[in-house]
């Protein structure tokens, strides 16, 4: 008995890791189409490997650092206007896909496409 009980706890942990390889990463670059009739072009940001966040015509709100916890994603930056304010802005992970990446918090969301 004791050995099917083994078995089937190891089935159980490869079918995580193997369904765990299969998500998507965050790292990349993500986009949205800036507003119309803006000058900025595309908007977004490159999620780095190492935790670092690259800005895309972020304008005075710029992130530095990245990490995903569970179905959240946590970006810290600064505002750079008339006083530097850092920030931290948890959002829920709505949707991830090879191009597609939703994140939303207080009933607003963002709809990303991976470039």
């Amino acid at each position: 008995m004791k050995k099917h009980l083994v078995i089937i706890a190891l089935a159980f942990a490869m079918g995580l890791f193997l369904t765990s390889c299969n998500q998507p990463k965050l790292e990349g670059t993500w986009v949205e189409p800036a507003a119309e009739g803006s000058f900025l072009g595309e908007v977004g940001f490159t999620l780095l490997e190492n935790g670092k966040v690259e800005n895309i015509n972020t304008g005075f709100r710029e992130y530095q650092t990245w990490k995903r916890v569970g179905d959240k994603l946590i970006l810290t930056g600064e505002e750079k206007g008339y006083e530097v304010k850092s920030f931290v802005d948890t959002n829920n992970i709505i949707s991830l896909e090879d191009s597609l990446l939703v994140i939303g918090q207080d009933g607003y969301s963002v709809t990303y496409h991976r470039k």
